[in-house]
Protein backbone atom coordinates (compact mmCIF):
# COMPACT_ATOMS: atom_id res chain seq x y z
CA UNK A 1 0.00 0.00 0.00
CA UNK A 2 1.28 3.80 -0.98
CA UNK A 3 1.78 6.17 1.17
CA UNK A 4 -0.72 8.31 -0.83
CA UNK A 5 -3.42 5.47 -0.35
CA UNK A 6 -2.75 5.22 3.36
CA UNK A 7 -2.84 9.02 3.72
CA UNK A 8 -6.31 9.25 1.47
CA UNK A 9 -7.66 6.51 3.63
CA UNK A 10 -7.34 8.35 6.86
CA UNK A 11 -8.43 10.87 5.29
CA UNK A 12 -11.50 9.70 4.02
CA UNK A 13 -12.38 8.10 7.92
CA UNK A 14 -11.75 11.87 9.28
CA UNK A 15 -14.42 12.95 6.86
CA UNK A 16 -17.13 10.41 7.69
CA UNK A 17 -16.18 10.73 11.63
CA UNK A 18 -17.09 14.43 11.05
CA UNK A 19 -20.27 13.94 8.90
CA UNK A 20 -21.06 11.77 11.49
CA UNK A 21 -20.84 13.25 14.37
CA UNK A 22 -22.25 16.80 12.29
CA UNK A 23 -25.68 14.35 11.80
CA UNK A 24 -25.52 13.49 15.42
CA UNK A 25 -25.08 17.02 17.20
CA UNK A 26 -28.42 18.22 14.42
CA UNK A 27 -30.43 14.94 15.39
CA UNK A 28 -29.93 15.76 19.06
CA UNK A 29 -30.37 19.37 18.73
CA UNK A 30 -34.17 18.62 17.24
CA UNK A 31 -35.09 16.41 19.70
CA UNK A 32 -37.68 17.60 22.53
CA UNK A 33 -36.96 15.18 25.04
CA UNK A 34 -34.21 14.34 27.32
CA UNK A 35 -32.24 11.45 26.26
CA UNK A 36 -29.59 9.06 27.70
CA UNK A 37 -26.94 7.39 25.48
CA UNK A 38 -24.09 4.81 27.17
CA UNK A 39 -22.02 3.49 25.19
CA UNK A 40 -19.24 0.63 26.04
CA UNK A 41 -16.45 -0.40 24.55
CA UNK A 42 -14.00 -3.20 26.03
CA UNK A 43 -11.14 -4.21 24.04
CA UNK A 44 -8.91 -6.78 24.72
CA UNK A 45 -5.32 -7.46 23.21
CA UNK A 46 -3.43 -10.98 23.75
CA UNK A 47 -0.25 -11.57 23.10
CA UNK A 48 1.78 -14.46 23.95
CA UNK A 49 1.70 -13.59 27.75
CA UNK A 50 -0.30 -10.59 28.15
CA UNK A 51 -3.71 -9.45 28.52
CA UNK A 52 -4.98 -5.61 28.40
CA UNK A 53 -8.13 -4.92 28.64
CA UNK A 54 -9.69 -1.20 28.04
CA UNK A 55 -13.53 -0.12 29.36
CA UNK A 56 -15.11 3.26 28.16
CA UNK A 57 -18.01 4.14 29.30
CA UNK A 58 -19.82 7.93 28.24
CA UNK A 59 -22.68 9.27 29.00
CA UNK A 60 -24.20 11.97 27.75
CA UNK A 61 -27.72 13.82 28.95
CA UNK A 62 -29.44 16.10 26.64
CA UNK A 63 -32.32 18.51 27.25
CA UNK A 64 -34.19 20.64 25.20
CA UNK A 65 -36.29 23.27 26.86
CA UNK A 66 -39.05 24.68 24.01
CA UNK A 67 -38.10 28.93 23.50
CA UNK A 68 -40.19 31.82 25.49
CA UNK A 69 -41.13 34.60 24.03
CA UNK A 70 -40.81 37.01 26.37
CA UNK A 71 -37.97 39.81 26.21
CA UNK A 72 -35.62 38.86 29.26
CA UNK A 73 -34.43 42.04 30.76
CA UNK A 74 -31.30 41.97 30.91
CA UNK A 75 -27.99 42.77 33.59
CA UNK A 76 -25.08 42.86 31.20
CA UNK A 77 -23.48 46.37 30.67
CA UNK A 78 -24.32 48.15 27.72
CA UNK A 79 -21.34 48.85 24.90
CA UNK A 80 -20.42 52.22 24.88
CA UNK A 81 -22.65 53.74 22.26
CA UNK A 82 -19.81 55.01 19.74
CA UNK A 83 -18.91 51.24 19.28
CA UNK A 84 -23.11 50.28 18.99
CA UNK A 85 -24.26 50.41 15.07
CA UNK A 86 -27.31 51.33 14.49
CA UNK A 87 -29.81 51.02 11.25
CA UNK A 88 -32.74 53.30 11.08
CA UNK A 89 -35.22 51.77 9.10
CA UNK A 90 -38.04 54.33 7.37
CA UNK A 91 -41.45 52.36 8.17
CA UNK A 92 -44.07 54.81 7.01
CA UNK A 93 -44.77 56.79 3.92
CA UNK A 94 -43.82 60.16 4.91
CA UNK A 95 -40.59 61.27 4.03
CA UNK A 96 -38.15 63.12 6.52
CA UNK A 97 -38.49 61.02 9.06
CA UNK A 98 -34.81 59.42 9.12
CA UNK A 99 -32.37 62.87 9.51
CA UNK A 100 -33.88 64.02 12.57
CA UNK A 101 -33.49 60.41 13.97
CA UNK A 102 -29.91 60.05 12.75
CA UNK A 103 -29.20 63.45 14.12
CA UNK A 104 -30.74 62.71 17.81
CA UNK A 105 -28.60 59.52 18.14
CA UNK A 106 -25.70 61.27 16.80
CA UNK A 107 -25.73 63.88 19.02
CA UNK A 108 -26.04 61.36 21.66
CA UNK A 109 -22.85 59.65 20.86
CA UNK A 110 -23.48 57.34 18.58
CA UNK A 111 -20.74 57.24 15.46
CA UNK A 112 -22.20 54.09 13.43
CA UNK A 113 -25.96 55.63 12.22
CA UNK A 114 -27.41 55.30 9.19
CA UNK A 115 -30.29 55.30 7.29
CA UNK A 116 -32.87 53.11 5.18
CA UNK A 117 -36.48 53.28 3.34
CA UNK A 118 -38.30 49.93 4.51
CA UNK A 119 -39.89 47.71 2.42
CA UNK A 120 -42.64 47.39 4.97
CA UNK A 121 -45.13 49.19 6.59
CA UNK A 122 -44.69 49.68 10.42
CA UNK A 123 -47.66 49.98 12.53
CA UNK A 124 -46.10 51.28 15.50
CA UNK A 125 -41.79 52.27 15.80
CA UNK A 126 -40.58 49.21 17.05
CA UNK A 127 -36.86 48.65 18.05
CA UNK A 128 -34.91 45.17 17.32
CA UNK A 129 -31.91 44.15 18.43
CA UNK A 130 -28.93 41.44 17.38
CA UNK A 131 -28.17 39.31 20.07
CA UNK A 132 -26.75 39.80 22.44
CA UNK A 133 -27.61 43.19 22.25
CA UNK A 134 -30.67 43.71 24.44
CA UNK A 135 -28.66 46.12 27.00
CA UNK A 136 -27.72 48.16 23.88
CA UNK A 137 -31.04 48.18 22.06
CA UNK A 138 -33.14 49.75 25.75
CA UNK A 139 -29.99 52.67 25.76
CA UNK A 140 -31.09 53.64 22.51
CA UNK A 141 -34.59 53.76 23.36
CA UNK A 142 -33.90 55.60 25.98
CA UNK A 143 -31.80 58.00 24.08
CA UNK A 144 -34.83 58.36 21.75
CA UNK A 145 -37.28 59.87 24.32
CA UNK A 146 -39.03 56.31 25.46
CA UNK A 147 -40.01 54.77 28.50
CA UNK A 148 -39.05 50.78 28.32
CA UNK A 149 -42.54 49.55 28.67
CA UNK A 150 -43.83 51.90 26.31
CA UNK A 151 -41.88 50.07 23.03
CA UNK A 152 -41.74 47.00 21.74
CA UNK A 153 -37.88 45.94 21.78
CA UNK A 154 -37.62 42.85 20.09
CA UNK A 155 -35.03 40.15 18.91
CA UNK A 156 -33.99 40.97 15.17
CA UNK A 157 -35.53 37.36 13.78
CA UNK A 158 -38.64 39.08 14.50
CA UNK A 159 -37.92 42.23 12.36
CA UNK A 160 -39.07 42.53 8.70
CA UNK A 161 -36.90 42.24 5.77
CA UNK A 162 -34.26 44.87 5.89
CA UNK A 163 -31.42 45.10 3.76
CA UNK A 164 -28.08 47.40 4.44
CA UNK A 165 -28.15 46.10 8.12
CA UNK A 166 -23.97 45.63 8.01
CA UNK A 167 -22.41 46.33 11.34
CA UNK A 168 -25.39 47.43 13.20
CA UNK A 169 -26.44 45.54 16.11
CA UNK A 170 -30.02 47.82 16.55
CA UNK A 171 -32.55 48.71 14.19
CA UNK A 172 -34.75 51.10 14.94
CA UNK A 173 -37.80 50.95 12.75
CA UNK A 174 -39.86 53.75 12.45
CA UNK A 175 -43.46 53.57 12.41
CA UNK A 176 -46.15 56.50 12.42
CA UNK A 177 -46.49 59.42 15.31
CA UNK A 178 -43.86 61.97 16.16
CA UNK A 179 -40.52 60.27 19.09
CA UNK A 180 -41.04 61.75 22.52
CA UNK A 181 -39.18 64.18 23.52
CA UNK A 182 -35.37 62.97 24.85
CA UNK A 183 -33.93 63.75 27.92
CA UNK A 184 -31.35 66.39 28.16
CA UNK A 185 -28.10 65.24 26.99
CA UNK A 186 -25.50 65.23 30.20
CA UNK A 187 -22.04 65.90 29.73
CA UNK A 188 -19.85 63.18 31.73
CA UNK A 189 -18.57 64.80 35.31
CA UNK A 190 -15.04 66.22 35.15
CA UNK A 191 -12.13 64.05 35.49
CA UNK A 192 -10.49 64.31 38.91
CA UNK A 193 -7.03 65.91 39.53
CA UNK A 194 -4.61 63.89 40.45
CA UNK A 195 -3.30 64.25 43.76
CA UNK A 196 -0.03 65.99 44.14
CA UNK A 197 2.90 64.66 45.75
Amino acid sequence: MSRTTALNIILATIVAGLLVTFVFLEVTEEGATPTTTTTTTTTTTVPETTTTTTTTTTTTTTTTVPPTTAVPTTTAVPTERFFVGILVVNGTSAGERLQPVIDRLSDRGYFDVRGVVGAAQAQETTIYYIEPYLGEAQVVATDLGYELGDIAILPAAEAPPVSGIGGAKVIVYLGPGALPEPPPITEPPPAEPAPEG
